[in-house]
């Protein structure tokens, strides 16, 4: 992977002075000018850790424990993880989308980078979360002291993710919530910078309301918000886009905009990736988004954290069992599924090559698992293995 960002836009951004970067970036798509697309890019640089920085705080000690820390971050990342990872992609579900042109990614956060690995022929990842949206960090209204604490934030909300490969709900509301770093843009700029991403636009995306048919009661965790950011991959001149919503997904929440259940509705044949998620949808407080995945998917690609096994099998998907299953982390016992772990026997799977999922020691762990589900043609034979 091209882990360094195209050199013209740090010269341009520089060049051009770099004005204002905080919520005024997240723009209007008409506002989408050459200038503002730089400076984006240079933040983004910036806060990855890249070489080259044009910023004072390069000539410092806490500029290199930064570079110094992304960089072997990232190392080890592609070595351990990625790799693998792209291998068993290529084999299991190939490189173009699986089901439709759009991956929904619910329960998210700001996890782009698994999203790219597993599907980067989806031209569009839809994903969501309770985190905000935030915004790009002003690097240039920043002093040295600033941009310090900035970098030493962004390394502590990468932690979890680097060392785990997923992020952490509680963390994330402390650590995206600094006085430098707040919301989960920046982190998916970053995550785009590592990747060698070239990001062209961030917009906001405010879905139109529509009449509820009856009365929401209280008031969801979170008011609706979408943000859309585009970006071009290395070597391609097609646009990609991420469209992420911070949204209450519980059926209680969703009381309160149904635009976003039509929204999602109508993003049907979709490929859906669900991934240490909580368990969220074993329970009852979330049957609509649940039935809304499974109305819409073609593919669903998840660990067991997703939608539960057997709702899958009664209903005739084709599904394929990778890695081991064994009884959920605390504090998540109950949604041991015994379907699963019987399924998983019989077939005597051999363990995933990466990390992933809540099943985690170190990188040696081999407890990981992923389920590749397939909705059957009507009348086809229902097929398990």
């Amino acid at each position: 992977m091209n882990c360094r960002l195209t050199t013209r836009w740090v010269l341009a951004a520089l060049a051009m002075g770099i004005a204002s970067l905080a919520s005024a970036d997240v723009q209007d798509p008409r506002e989408a000018d050459a200038g503002s697309r730089a400076r984006i890019n240079a933040a983004a640089y910036f806060m990855a850790g890249l070489e080259d920085s044009p910023h004072a705080l390069a000539q410092t000690a806490a500029w290199k424990e930064h570079t110094d820390f992304m960089r072997s971050s990232w190392s080890r990342l592609t070595t351990r993880q990625v790799a693998a990872m792209s291998t068993w992609r290529d084999a299991e579900l190939g490189r173009a989308c699986p089901s439709g042109a759009t991956l929904m990614y619910p329960f998210s956060g700001p996890d782009f980078l698994n999203a790219h690995w597993l599907f980067p022929g989806c031209a569009t990842f839809v994903m969501f979360g309770l985190e905000h949206i935030g915004e790009i960090p002003n690097i240039n209204a920043m002093n040295e002291r600033a941009q310090a604490q900035l970098t030493a934030d962004v390394r502590k909300a990468m932690k979890n993710f680097i060392s785990r490969n997923y992020f952490i709900t509680d963390s994330m509301a402390r650590q995206l919530r600094t006085s430098q770093l707040r919301g989960v843009l920046p982190v998916f700029m970053l995550s785009m910078a590592l990747s060698g991403m070239e990001i062209v636009r961030i917009a906001p995306n405010d879905l139109a309301p529509l009449p509820r048919e009856t009365p929401a009661q209280g008031q969801p965790m979170r008011q609706l918000k979408g943000v859309t950011i585009e970006y071009l991959a290395p070597g391609s001149s097609a646009i990609h886009r991420v469209h992420y919503f911070t949204v209450d997904a519980a059926d209680k929440g969703l009381a309160h905009y149904p635009e976003f259940l039509a929204y999602v509705r109508g993003l049907a044949p979709a490929t859906t990736f669900i991934k240490s998620a909580s368990y969220l949808l074993h329970g009852s407080e979330f049957r609509q988004m649940r039935a809304t995945l499974l109305e819409i998917s073609g593919t669903i690609v998840q660990d067991d954290t997703g939608v539960p096994f057997s709702m899958l099998e009664n209903r005739g998907w084709n599904v394929q069992l990778h890695g081991r299953y064994g009884r959920p982390i605390p504090p998540f016992g109950g949604a041991y599924q015994v379907e699963l772990s019987r399924a998983f026997k019989a077939h005597e799977t051999p363990p995933l090559p990466f990390t992933f999922g809540y099943q985690y020691h170190d990188f040696r762990d081999s407890r990981s698992n992923l389920i590749v589900a397939q909705r059957a043609p009507a009348g086809a034979q229902r097929q398990t293995r």
